[in-house]
């Protein structure tokens, strides 16, 4: 198998040989200090991978991100920055920018060296890939009744109708709340597990099966009444690791879009001009991503189009983190 090979650009001489260290375990990785050096490895060898900060002397990593989308358009990219991810939501929208990591008092390595992997080998679901091998997966009883989990393990159960949907996420946020997690953690639990019921199946003819979307009036209409065929079932996963309260969600269809995502975190983030709320205060439908991104300390993104799609949430039992990733992967 030929080596994939990584550039790595920081100014942080620090930052750089530790990430380039944990890195050279798997892969062939250069490092550069700025866009000038980045450029002269970029231009000799057959990079697969940059990852980038964003602020360094003279040009910037977003200057770099434009010139690889340029001079080498089959290069993939990430970003790392010390600095508020939200200011940069407009640029990666614009870029296709889909992973940008924080490094505001530390460098979660082992989040790093999983977004790599996922990006070079295209093997991006499932939740254990975020912890050490001694995270349990019990899919022992795929049913809606609550089970109770040990530290370092991961219940799955399936949904198969709205009242076990309801009452499962109500049990799921008391079983976080006594870990000390996010007294809002149920609204994300409510709106993902929604999404994955409502929004993300479609039926023979790709049209949505629970909701009528109006398009020219950017609204989605939710039918009265949903009804799940044995297609349209879902997974829910929950779990404790250490201080981190795990939930993921697992859809059939694959039908949220990246870019959509991006656009959505974009309306309910950038204020343009001199405006003071963002421009998708009005909005009819979109703000729950934002939401749940903002309760969250992290939410991850796999969708493999018109297969499935695989939401992941990372709530810490501590203090709700400022810094937030962004983190969506296709396959």
């Amino acid at each position: 198998m030929i080596e994939k090979k990584i550039l790595v650009v920081e100014d942080v001489y620090s930052i750089r040989i530790t990430i380039k260290e944990l890195l050279s375990k798997t892969y062939n990785v250069f490092e550069a200090s700025n866009y000038i050096e980045a450029v002269k490895v970029l231009e000799i060898e057959k990079i697969d991978l940059v990852l980038t900060d964003i602020n360094m002397p003279g040009k910037s990593g977003l200057d770099l991100i434009e010139f690889i989308k340029k001079k080498f358009p089959n290069i993939l990219y990430s970003l790392i920055t010390a600095y508020n991810i939200n200011d940069y939501i407009r640029f990666a929208k614009d870029n296709s920018v889909w992973n940008i990591i924080p490094k505001y008092s530390f460098l979660d390595l082992k989040f790093i060296s999983t977004m790599v992997d996922k990006l070079l080998s295209k093997d991006i679901f499932g939740v254990e890939k975020y912890f050490d091998s001694d995270l349990k997966i019990n899919r022992s009883e795929l049913n809606s009744k609550f089970t109770n989990c040990k530290n370092r393990e991961l219940v799955y159960k399936v949904i198969k109708s709205d009242k076990e949907r309801s009452s499962l996420c109500n049990k799921i946020s008391n079983f976080f709340t006594k870990q000390n997690s996010n007294k809002n953690i149920n609204q994300v639990l409510e709106e993902l597990t929604a999404n994955a019921m409502i929004r993300a199946p479609i039926n023979e003819q790709g049209k949505h099966k629970f909701q009528v979307e109006l398009v020219a009036k950017d609204m989605i209409i939710n039918n009265e009444e949903v009804i799940l065929d044995e297609n349209d079932y879902f997974e829910i996963g929950y779990g404790i690791y250490d201080k981190t309260c795990i939930f993921t969600t697992k859809d059939k269809f694959g039908t949220l879009k990246k870019e959509e995502i991006l656009n959505r975190l974009d309306r309910h983030i950038t204020v343009e001009n001199n405006e003071i709320l963002p421009v998708g205060i009005n909005d009819k439908h979109g703000r729950g991503l934002y939401i749940c991104r903002e309760i969250s300390d992290t939410i991850i993104f796999n969708i493999e189009k018109n297969i499935q799609t695989e939401v992941i949430v990372f709530a810490s039992s501590n203090e709700n983190k400022p810094y937030k990733t962004l983190s969506i992967f296709e396959k």
